[in-house]
């Protein structure tokens, strides 16, 4: 059974900043003072983007103590994980151009880069749930095939995740850059299956259309992006956020990455002897292949 395309388009429609910040309200009264920051949020998203708390405190004309109480009402820890998600959100519907200018820094481009990367990090291990991730690692593990797909440079993400699922021990196919594979593949997907969707800044329509598509014939959909777009949401099982900002025209791809290895460390987790198996196998292939310059020792399975 084929996904709705008008269903899927009229998600798509309705992925703005605006949208996202209107749901992340219903049930929730925001207060004289909130909601003033609130709605400066609405009207400025590019300056609450970016600007600190005290400067957005002003030109709302409350105090900081009311951006905190905003970003806590709306489930956030504080000011800095609610701007972080608008940031990402905003950033997404800009271009490679407009991303670029957005960033200024007296500091040099090169340790601006690695300060971004190492703040990215340091949310991701603060801010993701290990009990998702163990869930990802056994929807992976209990898969008759595994399919990951990604688009442009976070191809690459997608690229790491297939070869070390794959020596983990697991089958998985990769259906990275290429439309006409993705269709192809998950026109014979099932309930055994799984559909690992690498989605990070843009949104990409093959993207929405294989989520879609894949949770229509009964496979399981997993999400790994920096924000989520309603339109991928609604066909995910599981989704893993990492931040992906960076500090020129181009995202960065280091949280996405550390992301993928951790989700695969705990998929080595699952059946510990399978795993080694796949790496005794792999290694004695590696060798008899000649792929290395210094060979190791072969390894003896356990008995």
């Amino acid at each position: 059974m084929a996904s709705d395309p008008d269903h899927v388009a009229a998600a798509a429609d309705a992925d703005s900043v605006d949208d996202w910040l209107r749901s992340l309200l219903p049930g929730r009264d925001l207060g004289g003072s909130t909601q003033q920051v609130f709605s400066l949020m609405m009207s400025q998203p590019a300056k609450a983007s970016f600007a600190p708390a005290a400067e957005l405190a002003e030109l709302a004309g409350t105090s900081v103590s009311s951006v905190t109480r905003l970003a806590q009402r709306l489930g956030y820890a504080g000011w800095p994980d609610l701007q972080r998600d608008l940031r990402s959100r905003y950033l997404a519907h800009l271009s490679m151009l407009e991303v670029s200018e957005t960033h200024s820094t007296e500091e040099s481009p090169f340790r601006a880069s690695l300060r971004q990367d190492a703040d990215s990090l340091a949310t991701s291990l603060r801010n993701l749930d290990e009990q998702r991730i163990t869930r990802v690692a056994e929807i992976l593990a209990s898969s008759e095939n595994i399919y990951v797909t990604a688009q442009g440079s976070f191809a690459a993400i997608g690229h790491a995740l297939v070869h070390n699922v794959h020596i983990a021990g697991y089958p998985v196919r990769q259906l990275l850059d290429s439309p006409t594979m993705i269709a192809n593949h998950i026109a014979r997907m099932t309930a055994a299956d799984t559909l690992v969707v690498c989605s990070y800044w843009r949104l990409y329509d093959v993207a929405v259309i294989a989520a879609a598509e894949a949770k229509a014939r009964g496979a399981k959909v997993i999400v790994l992006a920096d924000n989520i777009s309603p339109a991928l949401e609604k066909s995910a099982d599981e989704i893993v956020l990492t931040p992906a900002e960076g500090t020129s025209f181009f995202p960065s791809l280091t949280a996405a990455m550390a992301a993928q290895q951790g989700i695969v460390a705990t998929l080595a987790r699952v059946n510990p002897a399978r795993t080694r198996k796949s790496l005794t196998a792999t290694e004695d292939s590696w060798q008899t292949f000649k792929l290395l310059h210094r060979s190791v020792p072969r390894i003896q399975p356990l008995s």
